[in-house]
């Protein structure tokens, strides 16, 4: 499995409503070495189906905003609609809505 297959198996599998940091994403992927800011770059590569959004800074915050303000419209909105919550400075609630994934991140994939 190449590096963007890797990121994209850990994302595919946040459940809406939870979100990770690009750091926790990169601690997740299996099988090879993967940095944060190498899961950004990837995520910048997203497809439009994918669940890019649930992906941000470990503060909460939309660093896609720095890229482009109408992504990081879209990003909250995505976010809204799945009930994450935001601080008052527009920062996701990383304390309520952080995914914690149970035992081994893919049990429930094998005999696949």
């Amino acid at each position: 499995m190449n590096v963007r297959d890797a990121v994209f198996a850990v994302v595919g599998r946040i459940p809406p409503g939870k979100v990770l940091s690009y750091g926790h994403v990169a601690d997740l992927v299996d099988g090879v070495r993967v940095t944060p800011l190498t899961v950004g770059r990837i995520m910048a590569t997203a497809d439009a189906d994918a669940p890019w959004h649930r992906v941000m800074a470990r503060d909460g915050e939309l660093v896609i905003a720095r890229r482009s303000p109408r992504l990081a419209e879209l990003q909250k909105i995505r976010l809204l609609s799945e009930g994450v919550a935001f601080d008052g400075e527009g920062r996701v609630r990383m304390d309520l809505h952080t995914w914690h994934p149970g035992g081994t991140l893919f049990d429930d994939m094998e005999g696949d």
